[in-house]
């Protein structure tokens, strides 16, 4: 992770053009963007979402992560911010405590469990993504998904220990619907534009 924000450190967004502090840089790798990063606001538009929304979802996941969580103390620590300082990038209101968007310690709200398929359904496409770990994993879903007609189906197998957590995560933000779920296997419908 720390790799991959040194790597982009300096970036500009992939659609306005606009400077990325670390903390957006994050935001980007964090929802697969890690080849278009993107500020704030134009990833609220990609995700289809408002900007709070976008940040509160994602900052929720970066604080349920370790590997996240470290980038996220990098990025406050690359702009002289105390660790749990709001970043003014993010919360230009500012604030002295980090914003606890879900219920929890840190933890993504409960999605009721997919629905289970006596037989599951037949995909329109398949992707082996083997032992891929979770960050390159979501970052190479997103073209996936979007290759797809909106109502088709993919079924993933993601043998990545944490794939159980990142893929429903991963799907409640982007909005496609997660149809069915049995590690290591994955049906995963696109999103209605």
């Amino acid at each position: 992770m720390l790799r991959d924000l040194l790597r982009m450190q300096g970036s500009r967004c992939q659609a306005c053009a606009a400077p990325l502090c670390g903390h957006e840089t994050l935001l980007s790798l964090v929802a697969g963007m890690q080849d278009a990063p993107r500020c704030c606001s134009c990833l609220s538009v990609v995700l289809e979402r408002s900007r709070e929304q976008v940040r509160d979802l994602l900052f929720g996941y970066i604080a349920s992560r370790s590997c996240y969580h470290h980038g996220w103390l990098w990025a406050n620590r690359m702009e002289g911010l105390p660790p749990a300082a709001l970043p003014a990038c993010l919360w230009p209101t500012g604030g002295n405590n980090l914003p606890t968007p879900f219920e929890g310690e840190g933890q993504m709200p409960s999605q009721s469990p997919p629905h289970s398929f006596p037989v599951p359904p037949i995909p329109d496409d398949e992707w082996d993504a083997g032992s891929i770990g979770c960050g390159e994993l979501l970052m190479l879903l997103r073209p996936r998904m979007l290759s797809l007609q909106p109502g088709q189906i993919l079924r993933l197998i993601a043998q990545d220990g944490g794939a159980p957590e990142d893929i429903p995560a991963w799907c409640r933000l982007t909005g496609h619907k997660l149809i069915s779920a049995n590690h290591p296997e994955y049906w995963i419908q696109r999103k209605e534009i």
